[in-house]
């Protein structure tokens, strides 16, 4: 079941479409309603030196520009889903790349806030890419993941001290892929 604000994002639509397709034509409700329905694009010079067609999938497209969108609004909607995120709540990952960038453009559009935890050897564009999306970011020291101070797991301590909050703890969560079997596959084999 979609949540209310994720409800309001995509518009009257179908659960099963609403994640990843437009409710009408090209018309696209907000950020959620953007993420997916990427084009296929045919590498014209690759396919006609291989004699095959080659074909790439235009993730760039998405709103925070990557596959990760998808990832992102996976790791939400898993987590409204569970009954583990209600609205305002907070949503806490660490992340070093572009999953911070998809939730922190959708925790904006559902109004959630959103905290990032992250190696402080990230660049100085990404952080501040970050906070103009209205993330809380947090750099911390670069340690192993087996250190207890690592990024994640600062991450999910933080997460665990508030009340409606969830760590999306993107590399083990199933949403991840879920978002996949659920979208891209079927876009792909669609197009």
């Amino acid at each position: 079941m979609l949540s209310q604000s994720l409800r309001r994002s995509v518009g009257a639509v179908t659960p099963k479409c609403a994640l990843y397709r437009a409710a009408s034509g090209d018309i696209r409700h907000g950020i959620v309603g953007s993420v997916g329905n990427t084009p296929l694009i045919r590498l014209d010079t690759f396919s006609k030196q291989s004699g095959c067609e080659i074909l790439a999938k235009a993730e760039f497209m998405n709103p925070g520009g990557s596959v990760k969108d998808r990832a992102a609004l996976y790791l939400i909607k898993d987590a409204e889903e569970k009954g583990l995120l209600k609205p305002g709540g907070t949503v806490v990952e660490g992340t070093a790349g572009n999953t911070g960038i998809g939730l922190a453009h959708l925790c904006n559009a559902l109004a959630y806030k959103c905290v990032i935890y992250m190696p402080n050897t990230q660049s100085y564009e990404k952080v501040e890419t970050l906070k103009t999306l209205g993330a809380d970011v947090r750099p911390v020291p670069a340690v192993p993941f087996d250190n207890p101070d690592n990024y994640n797991h600062q991450a999910k301590r933080f997460a665990d001290s508030l009340d409606n909050a969830v760590w999306t703890n993107q590399f083990d969560n199933t949403a991840n892929r879920r978002a996949h079997f659920e979208t891209t596959g079927p876009e792909i084999w669609n197009q």
